[in-house]
């Protein structure tokens, strides 16, 4: 799985052999180690804000910073997956990664923090994608939505496990200490990554490689129904992004209930899109459908948010409703499959890191929308109100998106 303008050397390892499963556990624990500091920050941002003397402003800005880096970094990363392999990529990612980890631990200012963030978004830009990338090389395009949906599982759960487990640590440690600790950890990461990354058959790319990359993402940009999919995946995956990194706790306070349970709810969120994860990708390749699976995911959304944002609720239904939600999100992983089906191998990286940098500047706008109203004056329905008008418009999309599975997709 190589860009067109490249050589392949004879293969040197089997697909979905021993060498395959340790490269992409190693990929994968990597992809979860920089999820888990993302989505840190929703339980952080209160000793972030009260150690640098910051206000709401400047925390939805930190965490824009992030999102907005990632996805201009995103267009990038897939195509270079192609076009160079695993191990000229992959390395610098888990460095960048790491560097930005330990800039957060050992930051004194705002400016620091923004920096470190968006070291981190270029390692991470590579992360996910790199994922999905390395479980179709080393096991086959057949098993690509497969594959990428565990390391979806994988990631959403370590989340939802790691809030509860974070608020545990902050009572013991500065979260400066514990960014040191986890910078520790990604140097481990590195090393291993320096030994054991690579592609099974080497990458050797004959032409200008950046002119390679111009050409994949040229080919990626005129498909359609790859806009199309990118435009309701983006919705769906800026909304789990929003709610889950920033603005449930906003939403838990709102509804009279105490912080603690809108981390709960944070993490019920993540619990979803785990569970979801586990057979949403399987099963729409057992019904040979995209479409349907996707349909129904943004529908189960929709119902979440209303409950969420409308309805007065006992705080145990409004976690449910969190949950119900991040189940619907796992749709946006249907996106992915959407890509493979219509680029297919030779481009699949290019494609991924294209969808998953239009999703993350979805996140991006929807993480700023409801401070944005809220200093205009709307009140707690009214800064909500856009989330829900979005996601009626994602299952538009969807409507829209024709039927890419195939007929004899394996099962």
């Amino acid at each position: 799985m190589t860009a067109n303008n490249t050589n392949i050397a004879p293969a040197k390892y089997r697909l979905g052999g021993p060498m395959a499963w340790w490269v992409w556990i190693l990929v994968t624990v990597f992809t979860i180690y920089l999820f888990n500091v993302q989505t840190m920050f929703s339980v952080v941002q209160g000793d972030i804000k009260s150690a640098l003397s910051l206000d709401e402003s400047h925390l939805t800005l930190i965490a824009g910073t992030y999102t907005w880096a990632f996805a201009i970094f995103q267009f990038f990363g897939g195509a270079f997956l192609d076009c160079f392999g695993s191990r000229k990529v992959l390395i610098p990612a888990f460095i960048f990664v790491t560097a930005g980890v330990f800039l957060y631990g050992l930051a004194t200012s705002y400016t620091v923090i923004l920096l470190a963030q968006v070291l981190m978004a270029l390692g991470a830009c590579c992360g996910f994608v790199g994922a999905g990338y390395i479980g179709g090389v080393w096991f086959g395009m057949a098993a690509y939505g497969t594959m990428f949906g565990y390391v979806q599982v994988l990631s959403s759960l370590s989340s939802a496990i790691q809030q509860p487990i974070t608020e545990s640590l902050l009572a013991h440690l500065t979260y400066e200490k514990l960014f040191i600790y986890l910078g520790f950890f990604g140097v481990l990461l590195v090393v291993l990554a320096i030994l054991y990354m690579r592609n099974p058959t080497p990458v050797v790319t004959k032409k200008d490689p950046f002119k390679v990359v111009a050409d994949n993402l040229k080919q990626i940009v005129k498909m359609p129904q790859m806009w199309i999919a990118s435009m309701w995946g983006g919705i769906v995956f800026g909304l789990n992004l929003a709610l889950g990194v920033v603005w449930t706790p906003k939403l838990f306070t709102e509804a009279g209930y105490t912080l603690d349970n809108g981390n709960l709810g944070s993490a019920l969120l993540w619990l979803g899109l785990a569970v979801g994860s586990c057979f949403w990708p399987q099963w729409s390749n057992r019904i040979h459908s995209r479409r349907i699976p996707s349909i129904i995911g943004v529908l189960l959304m929709i119902i979440g948010l209303v409950g969420v944002i409308y309805i007065k609720m006992p705080v145990w239904l409004m976690v449910t409703m969190m949950f119900v939600i991040g189940m619907g999100a796992t749709a946006h992983m249907l996106a992915f499959s959407v890509g493979g089906d219509v680029a297919g191998g030779p481009l699949v990286g290019t494609s991924s890191a294209f969808l998953n940098g239009i999703m993350f500047i979805f996140g991006g706008i929807l993480q700023n929308i409801p401070s944005t109203l809220h200093s205009h004056g709307s009140g707690f329905h009214g800064m909500f109100a856009p989330y829900l008008i979005a996601a009626v418009i994602a299952l538009v999309f969807v409507f829209i998106q024709k039927e890419t599975a195939p007929a004899n997709q394996p099962k």
